[in-house]
């Protein structure tokens, strides 16, 4: 299974460099050294985190110009070539289909997208016909069970934090 390390922002500089936008744990950029983009495998020259994003030289891109061609493009990498998780983290993909419950036992509805503006992830929970934003941040999921694809969020935080119209 492959998974989203990071969508290509800009080329940088004029050695074939890319800035690239993480979708995963920045880390695993220094972590492996092949990724797939543009149904390529491309082998990681180096890597460097920074606030404003990863900046990345791969071996099939020589110069500026082959790099214009991949804005845009995602990058990925087999799941099993990445490191183990920390306590508390997840891949998207398995998030993704997720139940959520309150600690009651209602159904809040399950999530169907996440989303990252910068300071949390962004849980998007769909139920009838309407969908909710909601943060990964602290005191608002109690219990997350991926395989059983069921998590459990703490009633009074999630509306404290959640977007929603009654």
């Amino acid at each position: 299974m492959k998974v989203e390390l990071g969508r290509v922002l800009k080329p940088q500089g004029i050695k074939g460099e890319l800035k690239v936008e993480p979708l995963s744990n920045p880390e695993f950029f220094k972590d492996i050294s092949l990724v797939e983009i543009n149904g390529q495998e491309a082998n990681i020259e180096s890597a460097s985190i920074r606030a404003d994003g990863v900046y990345l030289k791969l071996d099939i891109i020589h110069d500026r110009t082959e790099a214009e061609n991949y804005r845009d493009a995602v990058i990925t990498a087999e799941r099993e070539a990445l490191p183990d998780l920390a306590e508390g983290q997840f891949f998207y993909e398995d998030l993704i289909g997720c139940q959520v419950y309150f600690e009651s036992g209602e159904f809040v509805g399950e999530i169907v997208d996440i989303e990252n503006y910068g300071n949390a992830d962004l849980f998007a929970i769909h139920k009838d016909f309407s969908t909710v934003l909601c943060p990964y941040i602290d005191g608002v999921f109690t219990s997350i069970d991926t395989h059983a694809k069921k998590i459990i969020a703490n009633e009074k935080r999630y509306r404290e934090v959640t977007d929603y119209e009654d």
